[in-house]
Formats: structure tokens, C-alpha cells, sequence
């Protein structure tokens, strides 16, 4: 039982750590704005951890998220925030799971848990610069306001609203999760395919009229319609119907 629990989070962990980081690589397209604002797509880790159950599996989101971030700057070259900026990461998913609580469907929770992720990796993450980089207090808010709005708004609010409701019910099973919420959401998960376990039908009895018996033996086979008891023959074949 506890090789399959961390099997499932094993799983869950090394999903979010691929999705976080092919997602990343996507929107590098898309230009840094100085100084250290760019556009990250939290909705993938927060979508995770709003629908997997609260507890170890949110925190293997976090982890996921965090180790996605973590490959993603092994191409680009680590820098000295890199470090504070990654606990950033694991606090904001975590809280963003937990604030959903059992609501994943709530819009209201759900762009809320948005804004507290991207809120407070980017409050660690202007920290960090503040501490590590010497950069003024005025340009670690200015990139942390910057990085909310990108974050939080464009790559985690609006795309997470349509998100989540399309894998409710859907990738948690896949995980081996059940659905968070399923009592208040339970007409609105889809239903699960099971296998059909009902025996086959006989077959139909075979009809008479192909010139067997009703039992199935062809004319003149024992016990046949055109059958005749034993010794009939022979009887028959005397002159005069007597015996020779």
C-alpha cells in the first residue's frame, strides 16, 4: 500500500516537472521585460494542485513545479536568486492548493488561488533580488507588481478557469485520485467506462424444418422420426410377412 502511494506521487511529481518545464520553454518566446519581469504558465502546477487531494499530493505538485523551474534554468544558466526564488515556487503552489479546499470549480477560489500563487513567488522572488542582486527596493516591487499580472492574470487566472473544469474528473482518476470535492460536484463529473461483465446470450435452439428430428437426429437415426424397431426388417422380408 505504501509502494503505491509513492508510486502515485512519484507520478504526479515528474508530470508536473515536464508540463511546467515544456510550458516554460514555450513562452520563452516572449520577450523579458527589465528588470526580471517575464510571463511563466502557473496555471499548469496550479491546476494540478487544485485538483489532487490536499496533503502529500499537493506538496509533490509544489516539488514538480519547482524541479520544472529547476530544468528549465539548467539551459539558461543558474543565477544567485535562483535558489530563494525556488522556494517561492513550492510555497505558492501549496497555498494555492490549499486554498481551494473543496471547491475546485469555484471561480471565485480559483482565480483567488491563482493571484496567492503568483503573489508570493514573486514577493520571495523580489527578495531575492533585493538581497542577492543590491537591486533598490522601488525595482523589486515594480518587477514583483509586473510579474503578478503576468503570472497571475495572463498565464494563471484566465487560462486556469477553463482548465480545471475540463480535467475535473478526468486526470485526478487517471492519478488514482478521487475526485476533490466529488460531494458537492458529484452530477458534474463525468462518468467512468466500465467493462462490460454481463454473460453472452445462448445461442437460439436450431429450428426443425431442415429435415431433423425434434431433437436434433436426422431421419432415420435412433431414436429418429423415421426410426423402426429392431428386427423390423427382417421380419418384413419373409414371404407373407411370416418367418422363413
Amino acid at each position: 500500500m505504501q509502494s503505491a502511494e509513492s508510486s502515485r506521487l512519484t507520478i504526479v511529481a515528474v508530470l508536473t516537472t515536464t508540463a511546467f518545464f515544456l510550458g516554460l520553454t514555450l513562452v520563452e518566446v516572449i520577450p523579458e521585460i527589465p528588470v526580471d519581469i517575464d510571463v511563466k504558465p502557473f496555471f499548469i502546477p496550479v491546476a494540478l494542485a487544485v485538483l489532487v487531494p490536499w496533503g502529500k499530493p499537493v506538496l509533490a505538485v509544489a516539488i514538480g513545479g519547482m524541479a520544472g523551474e529547476f530544468l528549465r534554468d539548467m539551459l539558461e544558466g543558474y543565477e544567485p536568486d535562483d535558489a530563494l526564488g525556488a522556494v517561492g515556487y513550492v510555497v505558492g503552489f501549496a497555498a494555492a492548493g490549499y486554498l481551494v479546499g473543496q471547491r475546485p470549480l469555484s471561480k471565485v477560489r480559483l482565480v483567488a488561488a491563482a493571484l496567492v500563487a503568483a503573489v508570493l513567488h514573486a514577493v520571495i522572488e523580489a527578495c531575492a533580488l533585493v538581497l542577492f542582486d543590491g537591486e533598490l527596493l522601488s525595482i523589486a516591487v515594480y518587477s514583483a507588481a509586473g510579474n503578478v499580472v503576468g503570472d497571475g492574470v495572463l498565464l494563471g487566472a484566465l487560462p486556469l478557469l477553463p482548465v480545471v473544469p475540463l480535467l475535473y474528473g478526468r486526470i485526478d482518476r487517471y492519478l488514482g485520485y478521487e475526485p476533490r470535492g466529488y460531494r458537492h460536484y458529484g452530477s458534474r463529473t463525468p462518468a467512468v467506462p466500465r467493462p462490460r461483465l454481463e454473460p453472452l446470450p445462448e445461442p437460439a435452439p436450431e429450428s426443425p424444418s431442415d429435415g431433423r428430428g425434434a431433437r436434433g437426429e436426422p431421419p432415420g437415426a435412433p431414436g429418429g422420426p423415421d426410426a423402426r424397431p429392431a428386427g423390423a426388417g427382417a421380419t418384413s422380408s419373409a414371404p407373407g410377412g411370416g418367418r422363413p
